[in-house]
């Protein structure tokens, strides 16, 4: 009995079923060629993820609120910061700012009612450091920004506490496996967990070393620890998640120490790198010792709860890294140089010149 003609039609029958009702697999593909043919310098995306797609931009630019040309400090009591702008341009500016930060919280996030001169609030005071920050960055790191700038919308897109935040950890027990507690990977409830913090605190906070690949083909004494090594790729993942780019947008695969071989958004990216570090460690940091954590209060709906799991072992609101402003997208889609043009407040002066001024004995 011949069986190969029956089981070659049931073959056909099943391939022919199989192309009718099985849907292809179609992911639209499109990707941007960064260097020369062969390096495989390319960044692929699908069509519908926000590398090739426009977030939403921030609320519109409110409308002067009072004609008033005098100084602020004149105009209003207890400013300490913005000194340089008259009543006019400051009121507009704070307006702004509730709607890029506290939208539904409004002036009492930051303010004891109507008593706007109290330093009652610590957000108050937390609001001071943001906008000094703002007007840092602004100033001293163009080389990152250039003439895009940053606003407070920037990280806030309307939000108190910033989404893409991290905060510090304590470490794990000794003798847990790579760092990680014992199964870990059964534990686990979100991405986040996977790639710990510990990393963070390493490359974004301190100034270790990025020393993981070797020089030369054959070993050479060069040595790597490992549990550093893992921390050190955990945050270039999360700095390409960030951005929404592979390795490629800025290192030549074939060479990731070489900067002769590696495109120029790594001088970019590593200026970033640097303006995070100082932020964190400059701003958040000192910020973080004595602005008391946001909690649940039954007085208060409008404070801001954060998970269990998101507190650090410190009081304050964590610390920021590359997707804290670019929200998955290589050039974040905030909208700053042009708000840049109606709030010139916040463009300076820089830390330089804030220096200067206090040496003086006048006010930053």
């Amino acid at each position: 009995m011949r069986i190969g003609p029956p089981i070659l039609a049931v073959g056909l029958v099943c391939a022919g079923l199989f192309t009718l009702f099985v849907p292809t697999w179609n992911l639209p593909m499109q990707g941007t060629q960064l260097g020369p043919n062969g390096p495989s310098l390319v960044q692929y995306a699908p069509t519908g993820s926000p590398l090739f797609q426009t977030r939403n931009g921030p609320p519109p630019a409110n409308p002067p609120l009072i004609e008033d040309t005098r100084k602020a400090t004149d105009a209003y009591k207890n400013v300490t910061v913005l000194t340089d702008l008259d009543a006019g341009a400051f009121m507009r500016l704070q307006q702004a700012i509730t709607n890029w930060v506290a939208p539904q919280q409004g002036c009492d996030f930051c303010h004891a009612g109507a008593d706007f001169a109290s330093d009652e609030k610590p957000t108050k005071a937390a609001a001071r450091d943001m906008i000094k920050m703002v007007r840092h960055l602004n100033a001293d790191w163009t080389e990152h920004l250039g003439a895009a700038g940053v606003t407070c919308w920037s990280c806030h897109r309307g939000q108190p506490v910033p989404a893409e935040i991290w905060f510090s950890r304590p470490p794990h027990p000794q003798g847990a496996h790579m760092d990680k507690p014992e199964n870990w990977n059964e534990s686990g409830d979100s991405v986040r967990q996977f790639f710990p913090n510990a990393g963070y605190e390493l490359y974004l906070l301190q100034e270790t070393p990025g020393l993981a690949q070797s020089y030369t083909a054959l070993p050479n004494g060069q040595v790597a620890d490992q549990v550093v090594v893992k921390r050190l790729y955990e945050v270039m993942m999360q700095m390409s998640a960030g951005l929404g780019v592979n390795c490629t947008s800025c290192h030549n695969s074939r060479a990731f120490y070489d900067w002769g071989q590696s495109l120029p958004a790594r001088w970019t990216g590593y200026s970033g790198l640097q303006m995070v570090r100082d932020l964190n460690r400059n701003v958040l940091l000192p910020l973080a010792v004595r602005m008391p954590q946001i909690r649940e209060t039954a007085d208060d709906p409008h404070t801001i709860v954060l998970p269990d799991r998101m507190r650090g072992p410190q009081e304050g609101n964590g610390f920021v890294l590359c997707g804290t402003c670019h929200y998955g997208l290589p050039k974040p889609a905030d909208h700053a140089q042009e708000l840049l043009t109606v709030f010139p407040g916040l463009k300076g002066p820089g830390r330089e010149h804030a220096a200067s001024a206090a040496d003086q004995g006048g006010q930053p």
